[in-house]
C-alpha cells in the first residue's frame, strides 16, 4: 500500500518538470568539464554517477539518481494517471514511446561494452579489450596447448586490497596503486623484499590526463607464498610481463585493460590502405577478414561506414599499425543490446503524437473557425 502511494507521488508533473530541469543542468555543467577533465572523467563525474558533489562539498543527485527519477515518474504516470481510451491513447503511447526510450538507455548503460581489437596481418583474435576498465590478469603458462587466465577486475585495484583464489598457490596484496603514474629512478637504498623493477623504479601519482587513453596505471604489490615471494612493480603497457614461479609452474602478472572473449574469431587476410598523393596521411584503408565461428567461415571486408555486425557485436575499421614491414589493423567493438530502442522508441513516440493531433483536430479546427 505504502509503495503505491509513493509510486503514486512520483507521477506528480512537478517532480518529473524539476528533475529535466536539474538534468539540464548536469547536461551544460558536464559538458563544459570536458574541456579541463576529458570526455570519459565528465561523463563518470556527472553522468553515470549517483551522486556529485557541488563545489566540491554539497552532495546532489548526479545523473544515474536524475534519469531513475524521470524513468520511475513516467512509468508511474503511464499506469497511475493516464486512463487507457481511445481519447487518451496518443498520450499513452507517446509515454510508452519515451518510457523505452530511457529504457534502452539504462540497458546500454549496464550491459554494453567498448573497445578495440587489434589483430595483426596473418592472424586470428577472439577478444577485445576495454577502452577504460583495467584488470590485473595472473597467467598459468604451464599447460602446453592453452595458457589458463585468471582474470580479477578493476575492483581489487585499491590499495590494501588481497587477491586470493584456490587455484593460484600465492597471494598478492595491492601496497599501492594510481590510475595514472609517473615512473621514477630510486634515489634511496630498498631492502631484500624489492624484486625485479620494483628494485629500480617507484611510482609517483599525478593528475589524471584529459584523454583517458594517455593514462597509465601502476601497481605496487606484495606476493607471498611462492618461490620468490616480495614486492614487484607492475605497470601497464609494460614490454615484458612480471613473472613469479610457484609449485614447479611460471605465472605472469600482468596490469593491463579488461578483455572480453567473443564467441568466435577473426582472421585478418589481408590490409590495404590508400594515401593521398605525396604525402604520408592515409587517405582510406580497410580490412579483409575471416569470420570463423565453427563450422562458418566468412570472408568479408571491413572498412569506413560499412562495419561487420555479427552476433550483437559491431566492428568498425578505426586505425592500424605499421612497423617492420608488417600491418595491424585496430577494428572499434561495440556490444550494445539497447542499439535499436532510440528508433523504435522514435517511431512510437510519432506515432503516439500523431494519434493525439488526430483525435485532437476537431477541436483545434473548431476553435479556429470560431
Amino acid at each position: 500500500m505504502k509503495v503505491n502511494k509513493f509510486l503514486k507521488s512520483l507521477s506528480d508533473t512537478r517532480i518529473f518538470f524539476w528533475a529535466t530541469l536539474w538534468l539540464i543542468v548536469l547536461l551544460f555543467v558536464g559538458t563544459i568539464a570536458q574541456k579541463d577533465i576529458g570526455l570519459y572523467q565528465a561523463q563518470e563525474r556527472y553522468f553515470s554517477s549517483f551522486i556529485i558533489l557541488l563545489g566540491g562539498f554539497l552532495p546532489m543527485p548526479g545523473g544515474a539518481i536524475t534519469m531513475g527519477v524521470i524513468f520511475v515518474g513516467l512509468l508511474s504516470k503511464l499506469i497511475y494517471k493516464t486512463p487507457l481510451t481511445i481519447k487518451n491513447s496518443g498520450i499513452a503511447i507517446t509515454h510508452l514511446g519515451s518510457f523505452l526510450l530511457l529504457t534502452g538507455g539504462l540497458l546500454t548503460g549496464l550491459f554494453s561494452f567498448e573497445g578495440n581489437m587489434v589483430i595483426p596481418e596473418g592472424q586470428s583474435v577472439n577478444f577485445f579489450k576495454d577502452y577504460h576498465k583495467l584488470e590485473v590478469a595472473i597467467i598459468d603458462t604451464s599447460p602446453k596447448d592453452e595458457d589458463i587466465t585468471y582474470a580479477f577486475s578493476q575492483g581489487y585495484l585499491k590499495k590494501g586490497n588481497s587477491i586470493s583464489i584456490d587455484e593460484i598457490p600465492f597471494k598478492i596484496t595491492i601496497l599501492d596503486y594510481c590510475r595514472n603514474c609517473n615512473i621514477l629512478p630510486i634515489t634511496k637504498e630498498v631492502d631484500e623484499s624489492f624484486q625485479g623493477f620494483a628494485k629500480r623504479f617507484e611510482l609517483s601519482e599525478k593528475e589524471l590526463e584529459i584523454e583517458d587513453g594517455d593514462n597509465r596505471a601502476g601497481m605496487l604489490i606484495q606476493i607471498d607464498g611462492s618461490d620468490n615471494d616480495g614486492k614487484y612493480l607492475n605497470v601497464e603497457y609494460m614490454p615484458v610481463a612480471q613473472t613469479i614461479k610457484a609449485n614447479n609452474k611460471i605465472y605472469k602478472i600482468e596490469l593491463r585493460h579488461k578483455r572480453y572473449r567473443l564467441p568466435f574469431e577473426i582472421e585478418l587476410i589481408d590490409f590495404d590502405k590508400q594515401m593521398y598523393a605525396a604525402t604520408s596521411m592515409a587517405k582510406s584503408y580497410k580490412s579483409v577478414v575471416r569470420l570463423k565461428d565453427g563450422k562458418l567461415k566468412q570472408r568479408t571486408v571491413i572498412q569506413m561506414n560499412e562495419p561487420l555486425r555479427y552476433k550483437g557485436y559491431t566492428f568498425y575499421q578505426s586505425s592500424f599499425i605499421e612497423q617492420d614491414g608488417s600491418q595491424t589493423t585496430i577494428l572499434a567493438t561495440v556490444k550494445n543490446i539497447g542499439r535499436m530502442f532510440p528508433y523504435i522508441s522514435s517511431i512510437i513516440i510519432c506515432i503516439g503524437l500523431l494519434i493525439h493531433l488526430l483525435l485532437n483536430s476537431k477541436k483545434l479546427f473548431t476553435k479556429r473557425t470560431e
